[in-house]
């Protein structure tokens, strides 16, 4: 199938990894296979310094990244706006996320329960991690993040890990101190991978990778301990991938791991096994149109549901082969979706005139409750769209990032309960 790269109405950041040399494969391709343990950790302010700029070398080759000391960035407390009520029952907040360019990003929204925190990013062009509350109070921004992207927390809950995208770093804080460390996740001679998804899989941290060239996307390993990497970490797969995909674990398989890619239509999904020789393709299948903006499996591990622009619904597809086992019926530009843990769905929509988050009960075809954001006060010509992966949820609440191109570096947090 010729598979095209387009920009669509879900717009996803497009990005591809930088070529480096190595030994392990993907496919045909080639990329450097290792970093040495524990090396390249630095505190934030180093990570920013160094991925600022566009810069793409920075340092000479065969050698990692030695910047000059800098003071360490560390996380502010942020003024709390106060949450102003909206007309569905609910709150709305104003998230600051300077860099953030409406239409033509990505976010990550991570639920933390046991903390009783959001964390929000804004992914290419951004620099800060927003933490708030489960009310929506803002309550600090850990800063110096370049391209804060895809976000994780480690099994235990007592680490983020955030992949900084406009460079080759992942960012760790500590989920009680909010201290903070960097592993470089980038060839040895400097270069930029464009971290783009984390996950957590049979206890290692997978981070997909790829930069705005489009060469040699894939997926890494990194030890979450030692932070010892390797950059080429499938060992085999039928098609090549060809921009970083998204990554989601399996529950009750702790040694699967599904990629779909982003910003390339059709996409490529694709269900790994860990293997002690890297990640081996189990099952391959595709959207049949569309990238895919966000993955949600169910807690069976039995299906992901897959918001992939087209088709124009919602589609459950088997975690074992990838055939399509059910629709979700929601409208145009599917670009979001969650399942609670009891498998109700929350599924988004980029249709701006139209309902933008549609629940299902497990099967369901026809949606218990919708939910529209509307548009600015009396301008119904500027409608709010709900941003790419931008959806969460927690009991009975929704938590939703909409996004309007007449307020750049801004993105607003909509909580809604059903």
């Amino acid at each position: 199938m010729n598979r095209m790269i387009k920009r669509a109405c879900v717009s996803v950041a497009v990005l591809g990894v930088l070529a480096g040399a190595g030994s392990a494969a993907l496919g045909a391709q080639q990329g450097p296979t290792s970093g040495e343990p524990g090396a390249a950790t630095l505190p934030v302010a180093q990570v920013a310094r160094l991925t600022a700029g566009g810069t793409t070398k920075t340092s000479a080759p065969g050698h990692k990244p030695r910047p000059t000391p800098t003071p360490t960035a560390s996380p502010t407390p942020s003024p709390t706006p106060t949450p102003t009520p909206s007309p569905s029952n609910g709150s709305d907040v104003q998230i600051p996320m300077p860099g953030y360019a409406p239409y033509y990003g990505f976010a990550d929204i991570l639920l933390d329960e046991a903390h009783g925190r959001l964390y929000l990013s804004g992914g290419k062009g951004t620099s800060d991690v927003v933490v708030t509350d489960l009310d929506g109070h803002i309550l600090r921004t850990l800063p110096g993040i370049a391209g804060a992207a895809g976000m994780t927390l480690s099994p235990d809950g007592s680490k983020l890990y955030v992949a900084a995208s406009d460079g080759a770093w992942i960012v760790i804080f500590d989920t009680e101190t909010f201290d903070s460390t960097s592993y470089w996740v980038g060839p040895n001679d400097g270069t930029m991978s464009c971290p783009r998804d984390l996950a957590f899989a049979a206890g290692s941290l997978w981070v997909s990778l790829g930069c705005d060239d489009g060469s040699n996307a894939g997926i890494a390993r990194v030890d979450p301990l030692t932070g010892r990497y390797d950059l080429n970490a499938i060992a085999s797969v039928d098609q090549t991938i060809v921009r970083p995909p998204l990554l989601a674990p399996v529950p009750g398989q702790p040694n699967m791991l599904i990629a779909g890619e982003t910003g390339v239509s059709p996409a490529l999904l694709v269900r790994f096994e860990v293997t002690a020789e890297g990640l081996v393709q189990r099952a391959i299948g595709s959207t049949d149109g569309g990238s895919v903006a966000q993955l949600a499996v169910t807690p069976d591990g039995g299906q992901v549901i897959v918001a992939s622009g087209y088709p124009y619904y919602h589609r459950a597809l088997s975690t074992a082969d990838f055939t399509e086992v059910h629709r979700y019926p929601t409208t145009t530009y599917p670009n979001a979706v969650v399942v609670r843990d009891d498998g109700l769905v929350v599924a988004g929509t980029a249709s701006s005139y139209e309902d933008d988050v549609w629940v299902f009960q497990p099967g369901g075809s026809t949606p218990v409750t919708t939910f529209d954001f509307g548009h600015l006060p009396n301008q119904e010509t500027w409608a709010y769209r709900l941003v790419d992966g931008g959806l969460a949820v927690r009991g009975n609440r929704i938590y939703a990032l909409t996004e309007q191109l007449s307020e750049p570096d801004m993105m607003t947090l909509r909580i809604r309960d059903m």
